[in-house]
């Protein structure tokens, strides 16, 4: 396989709180690989955000090392991350509140132009913004509007737009269509698909809908409390999910068949996700798990390949992919 344009090793991100600390990202590891998409799920709070800002380096980390293009980001000083800045993007979540809303579209998307003073003319950057807007879908007379006289899904566009400015390699998607309509976001995931193949660009595509995750992505890797509980292939995952918390979230997506659905078992998890401040050893899951024997209060589970490029981190992952695991719940 090709070399990855970005290697996650061991990448932790921790906050000082009152009550202790608190462990968003506890040591996850992945690589992500030219021109395809890793789709990054997990219950809110499970870190997803933290950790796609702490990889761009929006959080300074807590421990880990990032590797882009071979360099290792997390070794640079700050005072010299602009030109490293240029290959990294972020498509931020909510469209309302990550576009100011006393500046004008043009000004929004030509902004990075001007940090990194790409154009020495304001005709070369204006015509550099209309080019951006009409790769999005929008046109030249959007530019001097603001954003409230937008919808949502064109908000978003925008967003993408300014993202594509410096012609960046990688581009975080947080949660980039959660605040649509449903009706605009196959839309937008389109577009960054569309996007993505005529740009060659590289996603993390950060969500909690595991429907369309598995229809953007080339990959997937579910969070859970911090860590990395299991990445594989996209189809692979689906078809044959492994880690239990990964069975759990994928039969709770509703299936269009009312023959099918009926005859499925809904996995129901007991308890609350523990708290991510000063957590016990051992797996995250344990308290939840149907799975769960004593090594897995005391020790924490490696993230280890199991098969062919599909990764757990479950003491028991041998046993329940040869079907001969027993549930201790």
């Amino acid at each position: 396989m090709a070399e990855p344009i970005l290697s996650a090793r061991n990448i932790k991100k921790y906050f000082n709180v009152s009550g202790g600390t608190l462990k968003a990202v506890d040591g996850i590891s992945f690589d992500i690989y030219k021109g395809e998409t890793l789709g990054l799920v997990g219950e809110s709070g499970c870190g997803k955000t933290t950790a796609g800002r702490t990889i761009i380096r929006l959080y300074e980390p807590t421990g880990g090392e990032l590797f882009f293009e071979g360099q290792d980001i997390y070794k640079i000083s700050r005072h010299n991350m602009k030109p490293v800045r240029r290959n990294f993007q972020m498509i931020f979540q909510d469209p309302y509140a990550s576009l100011n809303p006393r500046m004008t579209v043009e000004e929004i998307i030509a902004e990075p132009l001007e940090i990194h003073g790409i154009y020495k003319s304001e005709k070369q950057r204006r015509e550099r913004v209309y080019e951006l807007l009409q790769l999005v879908g929008l046109n030249e007379e959007h530019a001097l509007r603001f954003p409230h006289e937008f919808s949502g899904g064109q908000r978003q566009r925008i967003g993408v737009a300014r993202s594509l400015a410096l012609n960046p390699k990688f581009i975080v998607c947080d949660e980039p269509i959660s605040a649509l309509d449903v009706s605009i976001q196959a839309q937008v995931v389109n577009l960054l698909k569309n996007l993505q193949n005529q740009m060659g660009l590289t996603y993390l595509f950060i969500a909690h809908d595991l429907s369309m995750v598995r229809y953007i992505s080339d990959r997937v890797g579910v969070m859970y409390l911090g860590m990395m509980m299991e990445l594989s292939k996209s189809e692979e995952l689906y078809d044959h999910p492994i880690h239990p918390y990964t069975q759990a979230l994928l039969s709770a997506i509703p299936i269009p068949d009312p023959e099918i659905q009926r005859s499925r078992k809904r996995i129901i998890l007991e308890g609350d996700v523990p708290s991510p401040i000063d957590p016990p050893p051992g797996c995250r899951f344990a308290d939840r798990c149907f799975y769960t024997v004593d090594e897995c209060r005391k020790v924490t589970p490696e993230f280890k390949e199991v098969r062919p490029e599909h990764f757990v981190a479950c003491h028991r992952s041998g046993e329940i992919l040869a079907g001969t695991a027993a549930m201790t719940k």
